[in-house]
């Protein structure tokens, strides 16, 4: 029984699929903008209660953790995330009372691998107030000295996931209503408490045809309990507890999670999409010239990449922390050091331009480098502010060397939370010739991570790290 459960939480990778490499809102332009490492031909639907514009990419895997980007005006916020194991889902959020007319809403591809939702002015929709039944809804306070808490629930390719921490979860499952009518699973938690950091916001909506969920905390004796309303094409879920940390919910057997619509029936409406095709009077990105030439001459060349940059943000934390401010410093510094000490060193980018991920392994690449490293900062959604900590990627037997080397200076000079070093399928570490890793150095959403990433003191402690992890491993070479 335990082997099933944990074989529902798996994401089954296609051995092909692309990957959605990078994406950005451009709020002065309003549009979307999404590249992938190979071809893709978009889906995208106007999704209604809450109204989204969700932009589907079969075949396509997301490239890191989900992430999201809040905006502001009429649009909510920007999402990206893994809907299911063959399909990413980019979804643009409107807010309450306004509405945007489909048609008007333009999907354009740039190239095959890089294309641009341009959305029309949104139109304030003054009698538009969703009823009360249709939000998501978390009630009570925290309660200290509870043996399990409760820190959201997260929708799967597989179902629902309720996380959990501490102690396994005791639950008792009560079950309302007849089935073809509007009906609830009511999940109780013994000696439990919801997290200080859970919010409503960030709980599924509009997820295989459940509608709600409302999740309410008794103090005595402490207890949490979670009422999931189905629509009618809601299955009858099976609901069981784990020691993986949390709850599972999946599909009874005989039914197929594909078969379970994400949204009431008539409630969405397609968008059009052209044939993947090349658009050459649309904007590109700046390019490397062919001519750059090689300018290590056989002696040690350190290639740095501070990732996001101009139009692209990166993401976006605690007090609107933006990645390409904290990144772009702490490149420029470790460079510095480098060089300071005698290291040859080229930079993707030396200001706050837009740059794309071809560009900046060519630049690498035709330098002959003899190691890459891109810089980036961390993020997931503002409801999860207590995760932080450092992680650093890699994608070859060399690269890991360097991305351990790199990762244990940082967490023994900075003190950072060890997310560890992993193997990762990044553009720029995959099309890179030499040994290559990519550091995430905290979470701008983290309440440890932020307030350090936005101190130009720490910003300078992290660049010392790096700087000196890098030079550890170019020893042998010098």
């Amino acid at each position: 029984m335990g082997l099933g459960i944990a074989s529902a939480l798996v994401i089954t990778v296609p051995a092909q699929a692309a990957q959605l490499e990078s994406w950005w809102f451009n709020a002065r332009e309003n549009q979307l903008v999404f590249t992938t490492d190979t071809a893709v031909q978009p889906r995208a639907q106007m999704i209604f209660n809450p109204t989204r514009i969700v932009v589907d990419l079969p075949g396509t895997t997301l490239n890191g953790p989900p992430r999201s980007q809040a905006v502001g005006g009429a649009i909510r916020e920007i999402r990206a995330g893994q809907f299911d194991s063959q399909t990413t889902r980019l979804v643009i959020e409107l807010n309450e009372g306004y509405q945007m007319d489909p048609r008007a809403i333009e999907v354009q591809g740039i190239r095959s691998n890089r294309w641009i939702v341009q959305l029309p002015g949104a139109e304030s929709d003054e009698v538009a107030a969703p009823a009360a039944t249709a939000e998501n809804a978390v009630r009570g306070d925290f309660i200290r000295g509870a043996e399990t808490l409760v820190n959201g629930v997260i929708a799967t390719p597989d179902g629902f996931f309720i996380r959990t921490a501490g102690r396994m979860p005791e639950i008792e499952v009560e079950r309302r209503g007849d089935r073809d009518e509007e009906r609830q699973i009511i999940i109780s938690l013994t000696n439990a408490s919801i997290s200080p950091f859970l919010q409503a916001a960030a709980l599924p909506v509009n997820r295989y045809s459940v509608s709600r969920w409302e999740i309410t905390q008794e103090s005595q004796p402490p207890s949490t309990r979670v009422v999931i309303t189905l629509d009618p094409n809601s299955p009858d879920w099976d609901v069981t507890s784990t020691n993986l940390g949390g709850i599972v919910m999946v599909p009874p057997p005989g039914v197929s999670i594909s078969s379970i619509p994400d949204q009431k029936p008539g409630s969405s409406q397609a968008i059009s999409v052209p044939p993947n095709a090349e658009q050459p009077n649309l904007p590109t990105q700046p390019q490397i010239p062919t001519d750059t030439p090689r300018l290590n001459n056989g002696q040690v060349l350190v290639a740095i990449d501070p990732g996001h940059g101009g139009r692209d943000p990166g993401a976006v934390g605690i007090g609107g922390l933006q990645e390409k401010h904290v990144i772009f410093p702490i490149s420029l510094r470790v460079a510095e050091i480098l060089r300071d000490d005698g290291v040859q060193v080229i930079m993707t980018r030396t200001d706050d331009r837009t740059l794309d991920l071809e560009p900046r392994v060519n630049l690498a690449n035709r330098a002959n480098a003899t190691i890459f490293l891109s810089i980036h900062a961390n993020a997931i959604s503002l409801s999860r502010p207590d995760v932080n900590g450092v992680e650093t990627y890699y994608a070859s037997d060399a690269g890991e060397r360097l991305a351990s080397v790199i990762h244990a200076n940082v967490l023994a000079e900075t003190g950072m939370g060890d997310r560890g070093v992993k193997e990762s399928r990044f553009y720029v570490l995959r099309y890179t010739d030499m040994p290559a890793a990519l550091i995430e150095v905290g979470f701008v959403t983290g309440e440890e991570d932020a307030p350090q990433l936005a101190d130009p003191e720490w910003r300078e402690e992290m660049a010392q790290a790096i700087a000196q992890g890098l030079l550890q491993y170019l020893q042998p070479y010098r």
